[in-house]
């Protein structure tokens, strides 16, 4: 009698286990297909934002997005309106001035046609951003590279491949945000630069190296002739 009892109350307990482990096994497979879905949504809108900017900035170039200050208050922006908050900015700085302007005039109709497709901004500010920055910078560094070249080829310091920029720059407007951007990603990529420079740092690095050689005649060892370009 005991021993049926044992072997009964055995049995249930592995109808239970048994029981258990099935339903684990069914929450996590359909844990695993939500995943696959999100990512598969994830994937959906990222190419579908790939391919409305890269036609958006195929006849617009808006370099200036390409500074920090500019991106982060234009991110601030997308937020407030997101949140249907007006947004208030103390300290502007003239490239902020641009993003700002640059929204109001150009931007918030694009993103109203995106919307109209079906993307929601509000709550994919960072992004949309993200897509935006990435395909700019992208697009920038072709145009800089076709416009100056590989001019520092025959530089093999971060010095000399400086002193070619400015030369081959021109005082014109050397200091944008376009121009920088395009710098440190090309010296990066020469590996005379490491990743962690900052167009802020890039400015003051060159502006430095302007202030040494001011009122000397620079003279850079196998230097490839460059034309100046403004």
């Amino acid at each position: 009698m005991l021993k049926a009892v044992k072997e009964k109350v055995a049995h249930q307990n592995l109808v239970r286990a048994e029981g258990t482990a099935q339903r684990m096994e069914t929450f996590t497979e359909k844990q695993k297909q939500q995943a696959r879905l999100r990512i598969k949504e994830e994937e959906k809108w990222n190419h579908f934002l790939h391919q409305e900017i890269k036609t958006y900035l195929y006849t617009i170039h808006p370099s200036f997005l390409l500074h920090p200050d500019a991106a982060r208050a234009l991110q601030n922006r997308l937020l407030a309106r997101s949140e249907e908050k007006r947004m208030i900015s103390l300290h502007v700085t003239s490239e902020v001035h641009l993003a700002l302007d640059f929204y109001q005039s150009d931007l918030v109709f694009f993103i109203q046609d995106l919307e109209t497709k079906g993307f929601q901004l509000s709550g994919n500010e960072e992004r949309f951003m993200k897509a935006l920055h990435n395909k700019l910078s992208e697009n920038n560094y072709h145009i800089y590279f076709e416009r100056f070249g590989d001019f520092a080829a025959q530089a093999p310091t971060l010095e000399e491949a400086l002193l070619c920029y400015l030369d081959t720059a021109g005082s014109q407007n050397k200091y944008g945000s376009g121009r920088m951007d395009f710098l440190v990603k090309y010296l990066i990529n020469k590996e005379l630069l490491v990743p962690e420079m900052n167009h802020k740092k890039m400015r003051k690095l060159i502006k430095s190296l302007e202030h040494s050689y001011s009122g000397k005649t620079r003279k850079i060892s196998s230097k490839k002739s460059t034309s100046r370009i403004s």
